[in-house]
């Protein structure tokens, strides 16, 4: 009901995508057909273009049951009007090498964390960019992949602030 009002707002098409995704693949060989995981992705993409959260793509099994995380928790606070991201908790028994509660996040693969967010906002669905920008930092370090897209990633690095020392750590 709401598509009209949606693909005008974020100028998008997904039908017109859902179209193109089925004459792509009813033109393609048994043989040349891409593997599932990249057929999910454009699929969790379409429907996220949206930003409609009551208009979701759920992934199939074996995505459906399974959660992507990092062994510890990013989470947003604000000093002087300025967003900083700390580790607030860590999974008990997890060696991450002096990376711990109270440290604060300043990069996230290479990019400050502040457009690691932003980056990662983009990939789902919120109807507008308070929305969006929680829920890019929810899901830096937790993803269910029954609704969220499954990590690109076979590893993080994160470089925190540890006793005034700039430190990388490299998470699988």
């Amino acid at each position: 009901v709401h598509l009209p009002h949606k693909a005008a707002m974020h100028a998008v098409n997904p039908v017109q995508r859902l179209r193109l995704l089925r004459a792509r693949l009813e033109n393609t060989s048994r043989e040349a057909v891409p593997p599932a995981d990249e057929f999910h992705a454009e699929m969790s993409e379409i429907f996220h273009s949206m930003r409609d959260l009551h208009t979701n793509y759920l992934l199939p099994e074996p995505y459906a049951s399974r959660v992507a995380f990092l062994p510890f928790l990013v989470e947003e606070f604000f000093a002087d009007t300025v967003a900083q991201y700390m580790v607030t908790k860590v999974a008990r028994g997890a060696d991450l090498a002096g990376l711990e509660p109270g440290v604060l996040v300043t990069h996230w693969n290479g990019m400050p964390i502040d457009r690691a967010v932003e980056v990662n906002a983009a990939r789902y669905a919120g109807s507008n960019a308070a929305a969006r920008h929680t829920r890019g930092v929810e899901s830096l370090t937790v993803r269910p992949l029954r609704v969220h897209r499954f990590p690109d990633e076979d590893w993080v690095v994160v470089r925190y602030l540890k006793d005034g020392r700039a430190r990388d750590l490299q998470v699988p």
